[in-house]
Order: structure tokens, then sequence, then C-alpha cells
């Protein structure tokens, strides 16, 4: 999630955690894929599936953290074209969220500040292909939203080798105006990395994006890092300095010159520590300890362990809003791992 120039925090070259307490409201969706918005950009949004009680299919629960409050069964308009618990990506100047839930499927939206949904136009037919071919079904693209408007969205490897495709590059990317509400279909050239899962994208002041982490072939996905210029849309690799090694099913969060990583997955083992990258210099990124934490879960129930996850995750508000769904989205991958099957 980016928060670049974000005014809820003050940045320093030392950043503290805080903790947001989550009181356990047995009402709450708590959704896997939490967001930001409201008119202060200040409430989180769970949206989880309703299977009784509602025509529109789904649930809309919020917490203030301003006041430190719950508000359940949110009222709303409209409803989602399609909902499947996938990752969204929020205009922090409008309030409006983004999410592609279904690949042949429109953009569904979701206004923050009005509480109404809508829906974005169709992939054009001659995107299609590229689409159906370099998006995750299961779990959906990779995306990031761009000071001019645009959302990226970035192919990801395929589940199966069944399902690999001529190209295993990220040479094309996918990109949504959601001022036109047009589509495109952009070329890129440089040191073009190859398709990967499990990674994360951010944007910069500067406009870059960085993808981090992630895997490839099973293999953890190298380089680690590649910065896309989305001014000639040109691929580099920097420099790392102190490297904490490559994650994968991780969380990723931008504020200023700063990228902080937690949870996720460190060769093999739970990542149990946040890291910040300091991006300042656009050649060479420097990496460090932010903060460290024992497995509070481990002796917890389920729902706790949930509760925890989300506390833990979201106290990344002091430089920056950190939604905890990489973290239950790397538990519900490792339940998922042993039954699943590519369709």
């Amino acid at each position: 999630m980016d928060n670049v120039g974000a005014s809820l925090v003050e940045v320093t070259t030392n950043p503290i955690i805080q903790i947001i307490n989550f009181n356990n409201n047995p009402g709450v969706s708590l959704s896997q894929c939490p967001f930001l918005g409201g008119k202060a950009n200040d409430k989180f949004f769970f949206i989880d599936v309703a299977t009784t009680g509602t025509s529109a299919g789904v649930y809309v629960d919020t917490f203030d953290t301003t006041l430190n409050k719950w508000e359940t069964n949110t009222s709303f308009t409209g409803k989602p074209y399609q909902f499947e618990k996938r990752p969204w990506t929020v205009d922090g100047s409008t309030g409006k969220a983004y999410s592609f839930q279904q690949i042949s499927g429109p953009i569904d939206i979701f206004d923050t500040v009005n509480l109404a949904w809508s829906n974005s136009s169709l992939i054009p037919q001659t995107y299609q292909t590229f689409a159906s071919s370099s998006f995750s079904a299961l779990y959906g693209p990779s995306q990031v939203l761009l000071s001019n408007g645009q959302i990226l969205y970035f192919p990801s490897e395929p589940p199966s080798t069944l399902y690999t495709t001529g190209d295993n590059t990220m040479t094309n990317i996918l990109s949504y105006s959601i001022s036109t509400d047009s589509w495109k279909l952009i070329n890129t050239t440089g040191q073009i990395p190859s398709k990967r899962s499990d990674y994360s994208v951010v944007s910069t002041l500067d406009g870059r994006v960085i993808m981090y982490g992630g895997t490839s072939n099973n293999l953890s996905a190298t380089p680690s890092i590649v910065v896309l210029n989305t001014s000639t849309y040109t691929w580099s690799t920097p420099s790392e300095i102190n490297p904490v090694g490559p994650l994968s099913s991780h969380t990723a969060s931008m504020v200023n010159n700063y990228m902080t990583v937690a949870f996720g997955i460190n060769n093999n083992k739970n990542n149990k520590n946040v890291y910040k990258l300091d991006i300042s210099d656009s050649l060479t990124y420097k990496w460090s300890l932010l903060s460290s934490y024992d497995d509070l879960t481990s002796n917890s129930g389920p729902n706790n362990n949930l509760i925890i996850a989300i506390a833990i995750n979201v106290g990344i508000i002091v430089i920056g809003i950190l939604s905890y769904g990489g973290y239950t989205m790397y538990k519900k991958k490792t339940r998922l791992s042993k039954n699943y099957i590519p369709t």
C-alpha cells in the first residue's frame, strides 16, 4: 500500500512502531484485505462475502482509528460486480478504492466517503488474452496507483507449468486510468524481470515503482529488487546495502523515501521482523531492521491469531498504513497449497 506524502504521519530517520488495539468485535467480518479510506483517510474498511442477509452479497465493516471504534454492517448503495476477497488500491484524494475482483470483469469501485459501489469499463477484448494468461485467478494481479491516476497491474507467474505462456517476463503491463475509465497495454524495456509470484509493488514520490521479493520457479526471485521508471517504463536493478534476503507473501508500504516490509516468508521460515528500506539514493538502496516481534500467536486460538496479526501489522500506521493482508494471505496459502489444483 502506498502512502507517499501521507499527512497522517511524520516520518523520521528512526520511525517508531505504534500498535493500534483492535477490539475483538465478534460481529466484524475481518476480511483478508482491509484498506484505508473515509473523509479524513482514517478509517479501515473490512469487506467480506455475505452469504445471507443482504442482496449485495457483501458486508462492510469499518474501524475508526481516531475514535477507536467499530461500525459493523455499514449501509451502502449499489453492489459489487463480483467479490472474491482480492486486494484494493485506494485513491486518497477521492476516497475511492479499486479492486480487480474478477479477471474477465470490470474493476469494482467502492467510494469510502459516500459509501457507494460502481464499476469500471470492461477490459477491451484485445487485452483479454493477456489478462487471463498473466494474472493470478486465485489472488488477482499485483497493483499500484501512480500519482497521474493510472493503476498498473503486473503479471504473475502461473501457478502450474500447465499454464505457462510464451513470454515469461514482465515485458507488458496492463494499465487502467481512473480519470478516463480507459485501458491500455504498456510495453516496457531495460532489465526486464521474469514473472514472479507472492511479491509486492509500491510507488514512490518521483515516479518509481519498486518490485520486491516473491518466488519464481519455486525459488526466491532474483534480483530481489527491481525498479520501474514510469516516465520511460524502463526496468533497472539498484544495488542493495545490508540486504535482508528475498521475502515472499509479505506486505510492503511506502512513505516518502522509506519502504517498510513486514511478515511473509524468508528462506522457508516465517518472518517476524519489520524492515525499512531507504530509497533516497535512486541507485543504492539501504536496508535496516525496524522492529522484531516474538511469536505472540503461539499460544492463542485461531480467532486470537487473526486479531493479533491485525494489531501488529496495522501498527505500522505510525510510519505508513500497512494492511495485514500479506500475513493472513500467507496463512491461507499455506492451508490451500496442500489441496489446491489450478483450474
